[in-house]
């Protein structure tokens, strides 16, 4: 048998102060999501990508020295076919130098790759640098 309710409503004629947060935190939220996006999308309009490079480390391998390094792009824009250049210097005189191309470099983001020196750069500066890259 069903059973047959004359009861009103259950839900309260005023919202409760929690409905009042949790939808005043929601619109702080989408308020800022929408400034950062509309900052990025007029300030940096013009910005061109700010790569810095960065050795990780070295490990040593059969044939040379593997020198592990990142490229940072501290801008919003994005840089593709990244021209990379790796040299291991003593003092004025360059003693190896190593080029690779890094596919894809976001912005604001790094990219990590690998190159491999005959030379073994112990007591040495090894420099790595971006030298080019094209807008994607």
């Amino acid at each position: 048998m069903t059973k047959i309710s004359d009861d009103k409503n259950i839900e309260a004629s005023e919202p409760h102060w929690i409905e009042w947060a949790t939808g005043a935190v929601s619109a702080v939220i989408v308020l800022a999501v929408i400034v950062w996006i509309g900052k990025d999308a007029i300030v940096d309009r013009n910005a061109t990508p700010d790569l810095k490079g960065v050795v990780l480390k070295t490990e040593k391998r059969s044939d040379g020295v593997q020198v592990l390094f990142e490229i940072r792009n501290d801008s919003s824009a994005t840089a593709s076919q990244v021209n990379v250049q790796g040299e291991i210097s003593d003092g004025e005189t360059v003693l190896e130098r190593i080029g690779t191309v890094l596919d894809y470099v976001p912005g604001h983001s790094k990219a990590k790759g690998g190159m491999v020196f005959r030379q073994d750069p112990t007591g040495k500066m090894i420099t790595v640098r971006a030298d080019g890259f094209a807008e994607p």
